[in-house]
C-alpha cells in the first residue's frame, strides 16, 4: 500500500451522517455526500436507524470507490451512544440518547452512579450518560442483556461492521458516560461494580488499525481488500486532533454542530466545574482529561432564527442589542448550563424581520459560548470550528466579550472529518486548514447587553432555587 491512497471518513453526527473522502497528499476533498441521521420512535424504544445508515454508507463507499482509490477508513461519531452485541449481532436496537426513562429507573440509576468528583460526568437528562442506557436495558430487557457478549462505543461499532474486529476507545468512554475516571485513566466504580467494564471490548488507540475491510464488504463496495480500518474517535475529540500537537497550549476549542462544546486544553486540568451546569471532563485521544462545557448551540440557533440563515452586517447586530431584546435559555430539550429552565424572549416585539431573528440567535450563542468558556477557566487563544466558524458576527462578538483572549475562526468547515483523517498518520496539518484571527466589534454595546442578560439569568436562578 502506498501513501497516495485516499482516506474515507465516516462522520456520523446527531443530525446528519456524512462520508468525506480526503486526498492524503493535497488535502482536497475528493468525494462528499450526506444524509439525515434518522431515529425510530419504537418499538421497543427510541433507537437509531443503524441499518438505514449501513445501506447509505455501503452505497456511498461504492460510489466513492468508483471515483478514487481508497486505502483507509476511519469512523467518527457523536457521543453518548453504546451498542450491545450478542456475538455477531445486536442484542438490542441502539438506543438514541434522547430516549427517556421512568422515574423509577432514573432514581435507581442516580443512586448507583459515581460522584461527580470521581467520574467528572454530570448527571444528565435522558440517555446522555450512556451508563444510564445500559442500566435501563438491564432493567427492562434482562434476557437479552444476559446474552450480551460485548459493549462497543458507537465509533467502534461501525469499525467492527467494516473490519469484524471489536474494540473500545477512550474518547467515547470519557464523554460523560459515567463509566470512566479521567484523572485516574480507569473504569469508574459503577462500571466495575456492575460488571460492565469486563463487557467492553479490548481498549485500543483511536488511530490504531484494527484490520483490513471484511472481504464481503470489499466485494460489495469495490474497495480494495487491503483497505485498512482504523479504530475511530468521538466526533468533538476529532476536532481537537489537528490542534493538540500544532497549537501552543493552553488554548480552547469551540466545536460547533448540533452541540456546541467548549474544550480547555493545557490549562487548569481541575477547574471548579459545576456538575449542575453541564460542565465535565472529556478525554482526548491521548487519555488526558479536558475540562469542557456544552449546550445544544446548533439546535438553539435554528430555533431562535426560525431556520433563517441571512448574512448579517454590524447594523443588524447593533440594532438588536439596542432593542434589549433578550433570549433567556434554554431552548433545547436536553443539556446545557440552564437545561432546567424553560427558554423565553424579553422584548419579543423587537423581532420585526428575519434578520432580527438571525441577529438574536447569533448574539445568544455568543453569550452562551462566553459563559461556557468562563465556566471551564478558558486560557489562551480560542478557536472556532464547525458551522459557527463561518458566522463572522458571532466570532466578532465573542472577541468583543473576551478581549483578554485572541479569537480565531477555522477556515475549514470539515474540522471533524479532517481531524479523523489525520488519525491515519497519512495527513498532516496543512496551511489551507489554518485559522483566521478575528477582531472585536467596536461600539456595539455588547458588554452592557451581556450584563443585562446575566442579571436576568441570575434572577431566574434565584427564583428557581426558591
Amino acid at each position: 500500500m502506498t501513501d497516495a491512497r485516499a482516506i474515507a471518513v465516516i462522520d456520523i453526527g446527531k443530525t446528519n451522517a456524512k462520508l468525506v473522502v480526503w486526498d492524503a497528499n493535497t488535502h482536497a476533498i475528493l468525494f462528499e455526500t450526506s444524509c439525515p441521521n434518522r431515529s425510530i420512535d419504537g418499538p421497543p424504544y427510541r433507537h437509531l436507524d443503524v441499518e438505514g445508515l449501513w445501506g447509505f454508507y455501503k452505497a456511498s463507499l461504492k460510489d466513492a470507490a468508483g471515483q478514487t482509490l481508497i486505502g483507509r477508513i476511519v469512523v467518527t461519531t457523536h457521543g453518548a451512544t453504546v451498542t450491545v452485541l450478542a456475538g455477531d449481532e445486536l442484542a438490542l436496537p441502539v438506543v438514541d440518547y434522547e430516549n427517556t426513562y421512568t422515574p423509577e429507573i432514573n432514581h435507581a440509576y442516580d443512586s448507583a452512579r459515581d460522584d461527580f468528583a470521581d467520574s467528572q460526568s454530570p448527571c444528565l437528562p435522558a440517555g446522555l450518560n450512556f451508563g444510564r442506557q445500559i442500566f435501563a436495558l438491564e432493567q427492562t430487557f434482562p434476557e437479552e442483556m444476559a446474552r450480551a457478549t460485548d459493549f462497543l462505543p458507537y465509533p467502534q461499532y461501525w469499525a467492527w461492521r467494516l473490519s469484524g474486529i471489536k474494540a473500545c476507545e477512550v474518547t467515547s468512554l470519557g464523554c460523560h458516560s459515567d463509566l470512566w475516571n479521567p484523572h485516574h485513566a480507569d473504569w469508574s466504580q459503577l462500571a466495575k461494580a456492575r460488571g460492565w467494564a469486563g463487557k467492553f471490548a479490548p481498549m485500543r488507540g483511536a488511530s490504531d488499525v484494527l484490520g483490513n475491510i471484511l472481504p464481503e464488504i470489499a466485494a460489495e463496495t469495490g474497495l480494495p481488500p487491503d483497505c485498512e480500518i482504523h479504530c475511530g474517535i468521538h466526533d468533538s475529540n476529532a476536532s481537537l486532533v489537528p490542534l493538540i500537537t500544532k497549537v501552543k497550549q493552553p488554548f480552547s476549542l469551540v466545536s460547533s454542530g448540533t452541540w456546541t462544546i467548549c474544550f480547555s486544553v493545557g490549562g487548569d486540568a481541575r477547574p471548579q466545574l459545576d456538575e449542575h451546569r453541564d460542565t465535565l471532563c472529556n478525554v482526548d485521544l491521548n487519555g488526558n482529561a479536558v475540562p469542557s462545557a456544552r449546550f445544544m448551540g446548533g439546535r438553539e440557533y435554528a430555533f431562535l432564527a426560525e431556520g433563517h440563515t441571512d448574512n448579517l452586517d454590524l447594523s443588524d447586530i447593533k440594532l438588536l442589542i439596542a432593542s434589549e431584546c433578550l433570549a433567556i435559555p434554554s431552548f433545547s430539550e436536553v443539556g446545557g448550563p440552564f437545561g432546567c429552565h424553560s427558554g423565553h424572549l424579553i422584548n419579543k416585539a423587537a423581532l420585526r424581520t428575519e434578520r432580527d431573528k438571525v441577529a438574536l440567535a447569533t448574539i445568544y450563542c455568543a453569550l452562551m459560548i462566553d459563559y461556557a468558556l468562563e465556566m471551564i477557566s478558558s486560557e489562551g487563544p480560542v478557536i472556532f470550528e464547525g458551522p459557527f466558524a463561518t458566522n463572522t458576527a458571532m466570532c466578532q462578538l465573542l472577541a468583543s466579550l473576551r478581549t483578554d483572549q485572541q479569537i480565531f475562526a477555522s477556515k475549514d468547515s470539515s474540522g471533524t472529518s479532517y481531524g479523523a483523517a489525520i488519525l491515519t498518520g497519512r495527513m498532516h496539518q496543512h496551511q489551507s486548514h489554518a485559522a483566521a484571527r478575528i477582531d472585536p466589534i467596536a461600539d456595539t454595546g455588547i458588554l452592557a447587553y451581556k450584563n443585562l442578560w446575566r442579571h436576568k439569568l441570575l434572577m431566574i436562578d434565584k427564583n428557581h432555587k426558591h
